[in-house]
């Protein structure tokens, strides 16, 4: 049995026997050791033969140099020029509203952002039960929306987003807002004073920043029971999540309360939501959004990106708020946000696609992997190639990412030594555990880093292999207890079921998006697909292919707003 498969085993434990455990792990070494032991945190240190280079920027040097080249011969600077924009033509009619129905009402003079804003503010308030927004600012919504509606009435939008209301996961700094990374004291009166640079883009084109929504507790965990805000309620079946961390970004989104947010994937932390809730989400390249006062919990696995209700929400959301920001040099490092192609639905003549059976049955939901079926004989229909490949360190590298994450996590947790008991009881036993970790562990796994990006390399340059599809996720959204509400819960093998897909991605820095794919049992579904690194225009492109796919249909959930009525 690989790593991978035995990672974090350990009994399910919810409610008031998750902060029994919580205390127990931090104060008797011996079970912190082993449930660290059984759980595959040391799974490295007996891979002597491990001998590859170190890395933890997950950008290969000859994609860096590449970029670099584009950007010298290009005589506009990538974060220059006009602001991204989609033609209309493009437009898919769906459920859900889009940036397009906002858009166009406000040109066509059917209403203004400031009309929709009141209705925004009293939906917030008429929905707080189910726990999808952390914090918000009336004042500061009606006042964005005062400005978007001056600007449609004076003829000059800034953009297709402006008027259109968009929240953000609670790690991104938001003028005004505390950013409290899911947790109850962190930055507790101390409001950020100006706007992450995403934020800042998305608001420089005229979105109407909401707010913060809930998400796990500095993003540790795919379930979003957050002890300290309320589990954000998934609007197709409210017993159950949202997914996480991202998980109030998918709630509301799913809900149709806004066409877009923004969250940030560490380890499939938009796309489990956007699967959860039947929505797209794009986790991005390392590097292409920026970080920049946004948490930095676990920073090299981590990106920002969009949750949207369709391919061109994610798209032109995307676009927008990625580019170099000065404040995050890695940003600086990549080539010219494109959306090549995005319009070229109708064929995929020319297009490998690769598949990896081994893996894609590790699903624990046999219909994903019927619905996976369907979208292949949808593209081969289009003419895709599909082929099989082999990754053959892949079990190794989702060791690696769990080291890591956890690592990492810990490295932020312990930043607050007199405060650790005002941590989640999940939060506290997590860092009890991985407070075991050493140097060794966590270098090794960066040298699985390097050996994996370079086998995905191969696969995306030699082998000539445009995309991998696989599941979203390795089960659908479940129920949660009741009883885990108030305490929180501890469920490893749920965990590592929901992650069974995504952490590659987050582990090569390589894009990766998740897709729509129809329902089983009244809960929606998704596929993957991943590209190689920077190419998220190809990644758009197929969202916006499988929103024609036959016999894949969107439901409106149970739970159903409508801000334009």
């Amino acid at each position: 049995m690989s790593p991978s498969e035995k990672s974090f085993s350990a009994p399910v434990v919810y409610g008031l026997p998750l902060l029994a455990a919580a205390y127990a792990v931090e104060y008797i070494p011996l079970i912190a050791y082993k449930l660290a032991k059984d759980g595959g945190l040391f799974a490295l240190r007996d891979k002597k033969a491990i001998t590859d280079r170190v890395i933890t920027l997950a950008i290969p040097q000859s994609y860096i140099l590449a970029a670099a080249k584009e950007n010298e011969q290009s005589s506009t600077p990538s974060d220059e020029g006009q602001l991204p924009s989609l033609q209309v033509q493009q437009r898919t009619s769906t459920l859900h509203l889009s940036f397009w129905d906002y858009h166009l009402a406000y040109l066509e003079k059917r209403t203004t952002p400031s009309a929709v804003a009141q209705k925004v503010v009293e939906l917030l308030d008429q929905h707080e039960r189910y726990n999808w927004m952390r914090s918000f600012d009336r004042k500061a919504i009606l006042n964005q929306a005062e400005e978007s509606t001056q600007r449609y009435q004076q003829g000059k939008p800034k953009s297709q987003l402006d008027g259109v209301f968009i929240p953000v996961k609670e790690e991104m700094d938001v003028a005004g807002l505390e950013t409290k990374g899911g947790t109850g004291f962190i930055n507790d009166g101390n409001p950020a004073k100006k706007n992450c640079h995403l934020v800042q883009r998305l608001q420089d084109a005229g979105a109407i920043i909401v707010g913060h929504t809930v998400m796990d507790e500095l993003g540790w965990d795919t379930f979003s029971v957050n002890p300290s805000t309320g589990m954000p309620c998934n609007p197709y079946e409210t017993n159950s999540s949202c997914g996480g961390s991202s998980g109030g970004c998918g709630g509301v989104v799913a809900a149709n309360l806004f066409p877009i947010s923004i969250g940030c994937d560490g380890g499939g932390s938009v796309r489990i939501p956007s699967a959860f809730c039947g929505l797209y989400g794009l986790k991005t390249t390392t590097g292409r959004v920026s970080s920049a006062a946004t948490g930095s919990i676990d920073s090299t696995v981590a990106v920002n990106g969009p949750l949207a209700a369709t391919a061109d929400d994610m798209t032109l959301a995307y676009a927008i708020m990625s580019g170099p920001d000065p404040n995050d040099p890695q940003t600086t490092l990549q080539p010219r946000v494109s959306l090549k192609d995005y319009g070229l639905t109708q064929t995929l003549d020319g297009l490998t696609i690769g598949i990896m059976p081994r893996w894609n049955n590790r699903t624990h939901e046999p219909a994903m992997l019927h619905q996976l079926d369907v979208f292949a004989k949808h593209f081969e229909s289009l003419g895709a190639t599909l082929v099989e490949i082999d990754i053959p360190d892949l079990e190794l590298a989702k060791t690696a990412h769990l080291i890591t994450i956890c690592a990492e996590s810990y490295n932020f947790v312990s930043q607050y030594p007199s405060q650790h008991t005002s941590f989640s009881p999940y939060t506290r036993l997590m860092s009890a555990v991985t407070r075991y970790l050493n140097g060794s562990d966590y270098s090794r796994s960066q040298q699985v880093r390097s050996r994996i990006m370079d086998q995905l390399k191969h696969i995306f340059e030699d082998k000539k292999v445009d995309l991998i599809l696989t599941p979203a996720t390795g089960m659908q959204t479940p129920v949660i207890p009741k009883k885990a509400h108030k305490y929180g819960l501890s469920n490893a093998t749920w965990t590592t079921t929901t992650m069974e897909f995504t952490t590659l991605a987050n582990f090569s820095g390589i894009p990766a998006v998740s897709i729509p794919s129809g329902f089983h049992n009244g809960k929606p579904l998704g596929i993957q697909l991943m590209a190689k690194w920077y190419n998220e225009a190809l990644l758009c492109r197929m969202a916006k292919v499988c929103e024609s796919t036959p016999g894949i249909e969107r439901k409106r959930p149970a739970v159903w707003t409508n801000p334009l009525a």
